[in-house]
């Protein structure tokens, strides 16, 4: 249901609304139609028409090639007096048109700041065309160049930074990529820096005159004949008026928003879009028999297509050379990667340890932390997969799949046809025609892996790739992934909070707390001696550091003790450990001849586990126990949060691990 508005706004909203119409209102009563068409074709006023056209349109390419490069500086840039700039640049949106034309003259006027130079030049603007065109320029610039901006800062700079890694170099990035995502925003601000262009009128009196043929705009025009011919002033302003309103009924259209309904429609160039291209045969090079690709019928259905065996056919291009990777990253980072070509390292490790930024350090897309390497990003065959998979939303799934081979020189038959594969391989061939938009969470993810594996890259980088999907569908793309990445011929870092990802992908997991190593180990391994409390309880398990002491007894950092059944020699520092489903909860205080290790808490939170429930007890108020009950033994306790509870630990459950 609408809110309804307040009688109190409503009132003063619709008196604002009749104030500016009236005036409106006003130019459509006194306008003469019976002369209209006649005053419109008049010779002065084509004149000034054309001019004004004129003016108009190269005071919007002038504004274009100046305004476009500014506001991807203010966007994006950052250097001292920016905002100080992004000021100067809005000056004369708020300037009186007669003062901007006077701050003209005393700039570029013959006795201006340039004029000295501009006339050694032979240059000389005032009271000529070119001054018209510069006061306009002037004048309407900075709405071009504040749309654009606005465009460019709600563009994430993951799409960029993506395309990047694929070996795209800045300036092709900056036309497949930015210009189509920001068009909507470039195309509003054209068509408002047009529209004040077009209706510019102090500056231009006042730096160009009002010369016919040469500065008589049509806005100059209306002036005129108002003094003469009220009624020719009247239909001129008309004009204006149409012309006004209908940019601004433009701007409110919905090609100011990327269009989302359209599946696969454009050209045939993998930048704009793809409709059909014909695939060659893979027999005997003498055979001209080739495969047509299918694309959708005109009513949007696709007859179904069989799902190929991945790496049943591998293309040729698919296996580069193997790439093993020797690294070391410092600054906000510190990790040393000494792996094998084909092998898959998980990162994981807490929020803030530095995942993403040890990622972004091997792209070369940050200053936080390096690893040495002086390449620029796009040429270091890097391939990235961001956590939302970054799919260029203008893009259908077999161009995006196609764009690092375009972006690396490939030529676009030969990158359609491997593109087309890889989504064979990866199961989502069939929504080569999709946009983005119409594709699921694991669609997305599949075609995000097939774009980076498309690349040909010496190294992988996936960030929580699975991070977004519910569980059917992680399962189903961590399958995908792990047999494409059994024949990797590089090296692959996944970034994982889910110790099943990192131990079911990975043949060694690095463990990253506070931007350090503090464990870098084989999943078995890993396992079986976790090396920081993190750690273990990432793998399931209660973790405190302790250290023994003379009477048997494992004394925790965080206050209490521990007894194991097979205490360390006294002094020793380490990790104790007891696992979750060894914990035992009790509503009661437990009988004599219980597990030696009995504490008191408070139940803090219950939350599902699988097929169990974790208990998360705080014992003497900052120590937490984690404990995995049944939801019958849930049940049976009737426990809840807030609830005081007893819990018991046998001593044979409790490991130590010195570190």
């Amino acid at each position: 249901m609408r809110a309804r508005t307040p009688l109190a706004l409503a009132l003063p909203a619709a008196v604002a609304v009749v104030f500016l119409l009236v005036p409106l209102a006003g130019i459509l009563a006194r306008t003469p139609w019976s002369t209209l068409p006649s005053r419109l074709t008049s010779e002065p006023v084509t004149q000034a028409l054309t001019l004004s056209l004129k003016v108009s349109l190269a005071a919007l390419a002038l504004s274009l090639v100046l305004g476009v490069p500014l506001a991807w500086v203010l966007a994006r840039g950052t250097f001292r007096g920016k905002a100080l700039i992004r000021s100067l640049v809005m000056l004369p949106m708020v300037l009186p048109p007669t003062v901007a034309g006077v701050a003209l003259l005393q700039g570029y006027g013959r006795n201006g700041v340039l004029g000295g130079v501009l006339a050694q030049l032979g240059i000389t603007l005032p009271f000529s065309t070119p001054a018209a065109v510069v006061a306009s320029t002037f004048v309407s610039m900075p709405f071009l160049v504040i749309s654009i901006e606005g465009a460019l800062k709600s563009l994430h700079p993951r799409y960029e930074e993506t395309a990047t890694t694929l070996g795209s170099s800045p300036l092709r990035t900056f036309r497949t990529v930015t210009l189509p995502l920001i068009a909507p925003g470039l195309l509003a601000g054209a068509a408002l820096c047009w529209a004040r262009a077009l209706g510019e009128f102090g500056a231009t009196i006042t730096f160009a005159g009002n010369l016919p043929g040469t500065t008589q705009t049509l806005p100059l025009q209306v002036y005129l004949l108002l003094q003469d011919d009220p009624e020719g002033a009247t239909a001129l302003s008309l004009l204006l008026l149409a012309t006004a309103t209908a940019v601004l009924l433009s701007l409110r259209g919905n090609w100011l928003h990327p269009p989302t309904d359209r599946r696969g429609r454009g050209g045939d160039d993998p930048e704009r879009g793809v409709k059909a291209y014909v695939r060659p045969s893979t027999e005997h090079p003498g055979h001209k028999r080739a495969t047509a690709v299918h694309m959708p019928a005109p009513g949007g259905s696709s007859p179904p297509r069989p799902r190929p065996t991945p790496h049943a056919h591998p293309h040729p291009h698919a296996h580069p050379h193997p790439h093993p990777l020797r690294t070391t990253v410092t600054g906000a980072v510190h990790a040393t990667l000494d792996a094998p070509a084909g092998t898959t390292i998980a990162v994981v490790g807490p929020n803030g340890a530095g995942k993403t930024t040890l990622l972004r350090a091997l792209l070369g897309l940050t200053t936080r932390a390096t690893d040495g390497s002086t390449t620029p990003p796009h040429r270091r065959r890097i391939s990235w997969v961001p956590q939302d998979g970054a799919l260029f939303p203008h893009l259908t799934a077999l161009a995006n799949t196609a764009y690092g081979l375009r972006a690396q020189g490939v030529p676009k038959h030969e990158a359609l046809a491997e593109a087309q594969d890889w989504l064979d391989r990866l199961a989502v061939g069939e929504l080569a025609h999709r946009r983005p938009a119409h594709l699921s969470g694991g669609q997305a993810q599949r075609v995000a892996l097939a774009r980076a594996l498309a690349a040909r890259p010496r190294l992988l980088l996936l960030d929580e790739p699975l991070a977004a999907l519910d569980q059917t569908t992680r399962a189903h793309v961590r399958h995908a992934l792990r047999t494409h990445l059994a024949d990797f011929p590089g090296v692959c870092l996944i970034v994982t909070h889910d110790p099943v990802e990192a131990v079911s992908l990975a043949d060694h997991v690095l463990v990253l707390e506070d931007g350090r190593t503090t464990q870098y180990a084989p999943p078995a391994e890993l396992t079986r001696r976790p090396r920081s409390p993190w750690t273990a309880r990432m793998l399931g398990h209660n973790a405190w550091h302790a250290t023994a002491a003379a009477d048997g007894t494992l004394h925790l950092r965080d206050g209490g003790t521990l007894t194991p059944a097979d205490p360390p020699p006294p002094g020793t520092t380490g990790i104790a450990l007891v696992g979750a489903a060894a914990v035992a909860v009790h509503t009661t205080h437990p009988s004599p001849g219980s597990p030696r290790n009995v504490r008191q808490g408070t139940i803090r939170e219950l939350a599902p586990h699988g097929s169990r429930v974790r208990v998360l007890v705080l014992v003497e108020g900052h120590t937490q126990v984690i404990a995995e009950v049944t939801p019958a033994a849930l049940a049976d306790l009737a426990l809840k949060e807030g609830q005081d509870v007893w819990i018991t630990v046998k001593a044979t459950e409790v490991r130590f691990i010195a570190t």
